[in-house]
């Protein structure tokens, strides 16, 4: 597993607690966790874009709550597990307004 660290620039869409509860897969236990959902552009081979929507762990979501409907810009890091690619928050990151010029 190859890792990098990028920034991502979107709109803050949704911040939940995803709820605790066991793996239906491998019966581990997990604790409840706080997420944030991101709208943003991705690039596509024709110069055009598609909007997708990103959902990842946070350690705080009450930063992000204030975000909401706004354009945030955050670092992340970056890694491939087989054909999937997944994004992070690193710990103690922090979310940054971004102005619409900035965007």
């Amino acid at each position: 597993m190859s890792e990098a660290m990028f920034t991502l620039c979107g709109q803050v869409a949704n911040v939940y607690v995803q709820p605790g509860g066991t793996s239906k897969k491998t019966g581990d236990v997990f604790d409840p966790r706080d997420k944030v959902q991101i709208l943003g552009h991705v690039p596509l081979q024709d110069g055009k874009t598609k909007l997708d929507l990103i959902t990842l762990n946070v350690e705080n979501a009450r930063l992000f709550e204030q975000a909401i409907n706004k354009t945030i810009r955050v670092p992340v890091g970056v890694y491939a597990s087989g054909k999937t690619v997944g994004f992070y928050i690193p710990q103690g990151a922090k979310p940054m307004l971004v102005n619409s010029s900035q965007a």
